[in-house]
């Protein structure tokens, strides 16, 4: 049984490099759901009535019990997954906890890799495993007000990175009201243009224009040299020989610097690293950002807790 006290380390290779691209762990490159009997549609209901099940073939029905027999329910009702299915139950967040493990097996995940995603997904709402992130020197995209915070640790020579930032905005811009994110700097030393770039996009936000810089220079990052920066500057409408300057006089480094550690205090060891109000977002993929941001605002609704009842 997975429980909820067992958290495996966050930020291991293995969650930081893959969560926002979805590559990781899929099935196929791991091990099959070997033993999983398949579940009808009869059965299954028999066995899990408050789960919603449509869509789920009968294999797929069989790894969703399996991982529900497997994994704790972590909202209130002290039991399994497959427990807090029951008819009788009133638990409200284990249905939406199956929910998600659907969601997981249909992409392809493994048995053993959905209880593992789950496992860390669920630990990570607990308060000693958030971070304390200050979301005040960074630029913000989305309303002030937002209730939850993402804060993104992204370094402008990341792969992973470029392929993030226009989901992370639409995301951002479709949850309007709801959340906002906060975009901070992460230079990985065996990027030798990050930290010049990472200057660029701040000179950049001190005229307005961050996120047009943010995105050019996602959008050419195997190209950030001096003249390479001086060209981006020059299409926003900026001064590219005071952008360096400035640059290379330093007048960025504290606020960046401060960025790094901030994210090295925080157990960041690649990017892009996102974390709602503080927790990692540990799910594989974008699809999840949404789910993540729901659930998040659940629990502060409910003062750190899921709705039970």
């Amino acid at each position: 049984m997975a429980l909820f006290t067992r958290i495996l380390p966050l930020q291991s290779a293995l969650l930081a490099a893959f969560v926002l691209s979805g590559a990781a762990f899929r099935a196929g490159a791991a091990e099959p759901n070997g033993g999983v009997r398949p579940l009808s549609m009869d059965e299954a209901k028999k066995l899990m009535p408050r789960a919603n099940l449509a869509g789920l073939s009968d294999e797929q029905r069989g790894i969703l019990f399996d991982v529900a027999g497997d994994t704790f329910d972590y909202a209130g009702c002290n039991s399994t997954l497959a427990a807090c299915l029951r008819a009788d139950v009133k638990d409200k967040h284990a249905p939406r906890m199956a929910q998600l493990a659907a969601q997981m097996i249909q992409i392809g995940y493994t048995d053993t890799q959905v209880k593992f995603f789950l496992d860390q997904y669920y630990a990570s709402f607990a308060k000693d495993h958030r971070k304390k992130l200050r979301a005040d020197d960074c630029p913000i995209l989305g309303e002030a007000k937002a209730p939850v915070t993402l804060v993104e640790f992204s370094d402008y020579q990341c792969p992973h990175c470029a392929r993030a930032a226009a989901p992370l905005q639409e995301f951002v811009e479709k949850m309007k009201g709801k959340v906002k994110l906060c975009s901070k700097y992460f230079p990985l030393p065996g990027h030798p243009r990050a930290m010049q770039a990472a200057g660029a996009a701040e000179y950049a936000r001190a005229k307005g224009k961050f996120w047009q810089m943010h995105e050019l220079l996602f959008a050419e990052q195997e190209h950030l040299e001096d003249a390479d920066l001086k060209a981006i500057a020059h299409k926003l409408g900026l001064d590219g020989d005071e952008m360096l300057k400035q640059i290379y006089a330093g007048k960025f480094n504290e606020l960046i610097e401060r960025h790094k550690k901030e994210a090295i205090d925080a157990n960041v060891a690649s990017t892009p690293s996102v974390f709602f109000d503080g927790r990692l977002l540990t799910l594989p993929g974008m699809q999840f950002l949404g789910f993540s941001a729901e659930d998040e605002a659940e629990w502060q609704r409910n003062g750190g807790a899921w709705d039970k009842e």
